[in-house]
């Protein structure tokens, strides 16, 4: 398909942007580093031909979804084909929002989040397999309420619809009927487990006739476990107890193991694994390979076998006690599948990894705790090679704090290669973010957003305070949201770094809810049409705290040509503004990518060119003194 020409403004940008990279030494630098992130990158799945891993099976086993995201308006188009060969069956299901879909249990259909452009909205349809998408019928539809979206959730036994309500702040609405079948066309009677926005009740598990949450509400902010009884459903009201009380880390999921339960929590920003009793008393800590994140876990009866996750609480006293499951991600290690039991002092990968050009050990992640400018104390993480022992050293300092995101370690090729060139990589859990639970979050929201870039700015005066970076070596990285943190904090403190890249930022703090869909974050920053509100959001706004005359560090703007998220004009408007403001001769840039999306789901070459390009830039001006990649380590048998 044949795309318009970018505006002459912006193509010529682009060409100032190429011209930089092209530079002898850069050019060479970048092309190095691209070779070396295609060997460490996970290959994501092309369009047409989906990995096994994205594909969301059926319960049955005969079918496999998987979903196609459309970058320009972030709407995805689902598949199926059989699970036995590879054909498709011939329908698409377009409009999809990306809340997940719900499969029931015989493998008949599924139900999904469709967006409506008219009359407006959302409604949550079902679709059967093996027929039209017209055909499709809708089962919940609030037309007073077009922002609010739809999460659905099955029960194993398929006797249970359960959906949550989201309007784009961190509250829902919970509510449960009994299914009926695809052929259901009238509205149905839903029984509301939370009826008011004042908290986040996340579906976690089905347990017989009990659907089990995690809680957090305003009693209970650092999140708790809890179930309702449908069984008396609907002559009798539900019936909600505790599983889980509140504690002081932050509980992100819990599956039931013999007659206890393992948690799994974040401890300052990584994932801590616990043990505990029926009661909730707390029994041993499951041993972890570092400070990382679990992205998901399960209990299974025999180690090896890979059944339908089931969450099956067992209290008969003859028992066999299941082993657990996880899946395990670090700065240095790709996601890999560990068990434990009970007692074993260390967890055990499932399968020897034997693809790794790189050994994780030669690499070490610590836990930093910084005081911010109000004495809070900040998380924040240093990873770097072991036999990087000479400070001070060229340094990333990469932010978020904002939507109640976690910045739990990860892997990420950019950040493990950019840690092979001798660099450090520095992660600030900057207030506004979720590392200390919902407390964490509301502490940097509104009126009081000004604490994120406070907890930044202190952590990078500790980095350079402490003889790990200085000015000149220090770069400040952020997207999205983070991109508004680092946007906020170069136009505060431009002295304190020595480059920036911010990509498909909030920048424009007066404007952003025109521009994409910044009206569903109203809750999250204010409202700049309110007065009060306003000259909160303009004290901090990057693109109006820009002065004249003002020196600052080499930045690269990034953003694509039709962001549906956040909006390209906030890129644009601040990267014109900071290269008028520029008094210095260091370059301001601005690259915008053809194809539009907000830069969360690029193909593989497009994400190879953005983190290259990143890593390039951050390499020349904070002075890395290697101008090549350091060939790969030998793969290991």
């Amino acid at each position: 398909m044949n795309r318009p020409a970018m505006p002459p403004a912006i193509a010529e940008q682009n060409q100032r942007t190429q011209d930089w990279f092209q530079q002898p030494g850069s050019d060479n630098l970048r092309a190095s580093i691209r070779a070396r992130l295609a060997q460490l990158i996970d290959t994501p799945p092309q369009d047409d031909q989906p990995e096994t891993a994205r594909f969301i099976p059926s319960p049955d086993g005969r079918w496999l979804a998987w979903a196609i995201t459309n970058p320009a308006t972030d709407l995805q188009t689902w598949r199926v084909r059989s699970a036995s060969d590879s054909e498709a069956v011939p329908e698409q299901i377009e409009g999809v929002f990306p809340s997940g879909i719900a499969w029931l249990p015989d493998g008949t259909g599924f139900y999904y989040d469709r967006f409506l452009p008219y009359p407006g909205g959302h409604g949550l349809y079902f679709h059967a397999i093996g027929t039209s998408q017209a055909d499709d019928t809708c089962h919940l539809y609030q037309p007073a309420h077009p922002e609010r979206y739809y999460q659905p959730s099955i029960s194993p036994d398929g006797r249970w619809l359960a959906v949550s309500t989201l309007n784009g702040s961190a509250a829902n609405l919970l509510a449960v009927r009994r299914t009926r079948g695809p052929k259901e066309t009238h509205s149905p009677t839903y029984t509301e487990l939370i009826s008011h926005f004042t908290g986040r009740d996340d579906i976690l598990h089905w347990q017989a006739d009990e659907l089990i949450c995690r809680a957090v509400e305003p009693d209970a902010l650092s999140g708790q476990l809890i179930a309702f009884d449908l069984s008396g459903l609907p002559d009798k009201p539900p019936i909600r107890r505790t599983l889980l009380p509140a504690g002081e880390l932050p509980l992100l999921d819990a599956v039931a193991l013999g007659d206890g339960w393992i948690a799994s929590y974040l401890n300052r920003g990584w994932a801590e694994l616990h043990r505990l009793d029926g009661q909730g008393q707390w029994l041993e800590n499951v041993p972890l390979p570092g400070l990382g994140k679990v992205e998901w876990m399960e209990t299974v009866s025999e180690v090896g076998l890979l059944p339908p996750r089931s969450w099956t609480f067992d209290k008969s006293p003859t028992s066999v006690i299941p082993h657990l499951r996880f899946a395990y991600t670090d700065y240095t290690r790709p996601a890999q599948v560990y068990t434990w039991k009970p007692g074993q002092t260390n967890c055990q990968p499932e399968e020897v990894v034997t693809f790794l050009t790189f050994d994780p050990a030669d690499f070490v992640t610590r836990a930093h705790t910084v005081p911010s400018a109000d004495g809070t104390p900040i998380p924040l993480f240093l990873a770097q090679r072991r036999d990087v022992t000479t400070t001070p050293c060229p340094t990333i300092l990469y932010a978020y704090g904002g939507l109640g995101y976690s910045l739990t370690p990860r892997f990420s090729a950019d950040i493990l290669a950019w840690l092979e060139m001798g660099g450090i990589f520095a992660s600030v859990c900057a207030r506004g973010g979720g590392e200390l639970g919902e407390r964490w979050h509301q502490a940097a929201v509104g009126p009081t957003k000004q604490r994120t870039f406070d907890d930044v700015l202190t952590a990078a005066r500790w980095l350079i305070g402490e003889g790990i970076t200085t000015p000149s070596q220090l770069g400040l990285w952020g997207t999205s949201n983070g991109g508004l943190t680092a946007g906020a904090c170069l136009s505060q403190q431009p002295k304190l770094f020595g480059a920036a890249v911010i990509e498909s930022g909030l920048l424009d703090m007066l404007d952003y809810p025109r521009l994409g869909r910044g009206a569903d974050w109203l809750t999250e920053y204010g409202d700049p049409d309110e007065p009060a509100q306003r000259e909160v959001l303009a004290a901090y706004s990057p693109l109006h705290n820009i002065r004249p005359g003002t020196t600052y560090p080499p930045t690269l703007v990034t953003t694509s040509d039709n962001d549906p998220r956040v909006g390209e004009a906030h890129s644009l408007r601040f990267a014109e503004m900071l290269q008028t403001a520029q008094a210095g001769n260091a370059p301001i840039l601005l690259r915008v990518h053809p194809g539009g999306g907000h830069g969360d789901q690029p193909s593989q070459d497009q994400w190879l060119d953005r983190a290259a390009d990143r890593l390039a830039f951050f390499a020349v001006h904070l002075g890395l003194v290697t101008r090549t990649v350091s060939p790969p380590r030998a793969e290991k048998q």
